[in-house]
């Protein structure tokens, strides 16, 4: 199976999903799962989508609630930094990696991204 049948697949197994989120999806199995004939069963293929699925979900939830930490963050005066609003700091860093890793694959590190 190559990509292009990967995303015909997906469009008959997901028809409601505009182009680019079955797009998006097939890119994130892929990453995921480079063998892309595990993907020939369309029970593996649900499964799989469904895996993904969550984990878009949990990180965006996680994306904007960091996200409004750091707006509260910012609104805060320099003067009143606290050992807190550092830890707010490392867990947007943490949030931003997961999503490096849902999108470049796990096998990708902060530093390569920065290296690049």
């Amino acid at each position: 199976m190559n990509a292009q049948q990967l995303t015909m697949k997906l469009a008959k197994l997901r028809p409601d999903y505009a182009p680019a989120e079955q797009l998006r999806i097939a890119l994130l199995l892929a990453l995921q799962n480079p063998d892309l004939s595990v993907f020939e069963s369309d029970a593996d293929l649900e499964r799989q989508c469904q895996e993904i699925g969550l984990q878009l979900s949990a990180t965006s939830d996680q994306h904007a609630a960091v996200a409004d930490e750091l707006d509260s963050l910012a609104m805060t005066a320099p003067c009143d930094f606290s050992p807190n609003h550092l830890w707010t700091l490392v867990r947007a860093i943490k949030v931003q990696n997961q999503i490096i890793n849902l999108y470049l694959g796990p096998t990708t590190s902060c530093d390569e991204v920065l290296e690049k």
